[in-house]
């Protein structure tokens, strides 16, 4: 089956689309990232686990930081702010921790405190 013009163009435009939404999203365009990623690191101090999930970018989230350790990444300069989360020592349930708010170039910061006192602070 052969397509029309007007069909060829369609789904070539589609598919542009559809790449660079995926790009925009990961802030990875190419040499254009510079100017349109931020710089989000997060690092686990407190005695519990974390992450940040950031939804502007449909639900795209860090992977899991242990105590210690700390995530660094660009993100879509798209998104403004991301909220922690972190999770309890003796089971799989999580809670919030705070949520932290970008600058024109990103954020750094750790979730401290205890299970039972968390914070999130902005170095």
């Amino acid at each position: 089956m052969k397509l029309s013009s007007q069909s060829s163009k369609a789904a070539l435009a589609m598919g542009v689309a559809c790449s660079l939404g995926v790009a925009a999203m990961l802030g990875t365009a190419g040499t254009a990232s510079a100017a349109t990623s931020k710089t989000f690191e997060l690092c686990a101090s407190g005695n519990y686990t974390v992450y940040a999930e950031f939804p502007q970018l449909g639900g795209f989230s860090t992977t899991l930081i242990n105590r210690g350790d700390c995530w660094k990444g660009t993100v879509s300069a798209q998104a403004t702010y991301a909220k922690v989360r972190g999770l309890y020592n003796t089971s799989t349930k999580e809670f919030y921790v705070g949520t932290a708010h970008f600058s024109s170039k990103g954020w750094k910061g750790a979730a401290r405190g205890t299970t039972t006192s968390p914070n999130l602070v902005t170095n």
